[in-house]
């Protein structure tokens, strides 16, 4: 929220001088944006990509987490883009050739890189971050943030993401309900496990369960986990308020499930009258997406129900897939969640033996 003492004058002006810079990020992210589609889809051809700039209230935000220790020239993530891959496997060997882009290294040829799939967040997130520098316009060179992660860890961070925006939550910042970050915590660890099955993902429902099934009882501690993942689950009724979150938003704009065209959406979420509408811009009017954006950023400043965002509508398997919080769309995180949620009581005679085969 905008500061209240500060007049409406300087608020404006502060945030075109926010776009203004946001801007300058435009070209270094298109820079990072076409290696990582070339080297990801000669992976995974089923790779999935998104790019962004970030978000007036989100940078606001993290310069207030800081305290006054980060400077907005400083941040290193207002480009960002990612690749939303398959398995972990084929996700490390992409890691592994973008390490190999000359703009993702420094001077001395390290890299600076958060590997958060070995040592996950404490709050669950996992994904694997590499920041470089890459050229603008104006002969400087800007950093863009280039995320890889798997679909299993993209459907996490969507149903975080869902459930920040329409509980006026925080928990990406770790700043939510005690309860709903022991569930997301817990959960990304069953996720975890079961992206230890060889191509989990390829596997039908039923085979899913049965080989998430056997690993629980190999192990009683990540049983019990499942077991908390379940009862806390049942306590903030996760299946019903992200179904209710779906079934309520209400997209007015048609065109955004027939999109083809390379361009720029610019979305607006209302949570309290649950409408997503949209605006369409092509590739060659980027000044006119961002002027745009940061227009009707300022009208929304201070109404924290309303989410603003300019997203890519470059990716493959459409805006929806590769963008699936500002719709709502926590279908695949559910499907897993059922899978965690048919797991019964251990303490029942015969569980272990049971276990192993188990019809969901």
């Amino acid at each position: 929220m905008a500061d209240p003492t500060a007049a409406a004058t300087e608020i404006s002006v502060a945030m075109d001088t926010l776009s203004y810079w946001r801007y300058y990020h435009e070209t270094p992210l298109e820079g990072a944006f076409d290696p990582l589609q070339r080297i990801a889809r000669k992976i995974d051809r089923d790779a999935i990509f998104a790019k962004r700039l970030k978000r007036t209230a989100s940078i606001i935000s993290k310069l207030q987490r800081s305290e006054g220790r980060m400077q907005l020239s400083r941040m290193q993530d207002i480009g960002g883009c990612r690749a939303i891959i398959s398995t972990e496997k084929k996700l490390r060997k992409i890691v592994r050739e973008l390490k190999k882009i000359p703009e993702l290294k420094g001077p001395d040829g390290s890299h600076k890189f958060r590997d958060y799939i070995t040592s996950p967040k404490s709050d669950g997130y996992r994904s694997f971050h590499i920041v470089g520098k890459f050229p603008d316009d104006a002969g400087s060179v800007r950093s863009i943030e280039i995320q890889v992660r798997t679909r299993i860890q993209h459907y996490w961070a969507t149903a975080v993401e869902i459930v920040d925006l329409f509980t006026g939550q925080a928990l990406k910042s770790n700043q939510g309900d005690p309860e709903w970050e022991e569930f997301f915590s817990a959960v990304s660890r069953q996720f975890a496990l079961m992206e230890t099955v060889h191509v989990f993902s390829q596997l039908t429902y039923q085979q899913q369960f049965n080989e998430y099934s056997k690993l629980l009882a190999q192990d009683e501690s990540l049983l019990m986990d499942c077991l908390t993942v379940q009862q806390l689950a049942r306590s903030v009724d996760v299946s019903g308020r992200l179904e209710a979150f779906a079934n309520s938003l209400k997209i007015i704009d048609d065109r955004l499930s027939q999109l083809t065209v390379s361009g720029y959406v610019l979305l607006k979420i209302d949570t309290v009258n649950n409408l997503v509408s949209s605006g369409m811009y092509e590739s060659k009017q980027s000044n006119e997406a961002e002027k745009a954006y940061i227009e009707l950023e300022k009208e929304t400043i201070d109404d924290p129900k309303t989410v603003v965002a300019l997203v890519s509508s470059a990716a493959v398997g459409g805006i929806k897939e590769a963008y699936p919080n500002y719709f709502a769309d926590s279908t695949e995180f559910l499907k897993l969640l059922n899978i965690i949620n048919h797991v019964s009581d251990p303490t029942q005679r015969g569980f272990f033996e049971r276990l192993i085969g188990r019809q969901p």
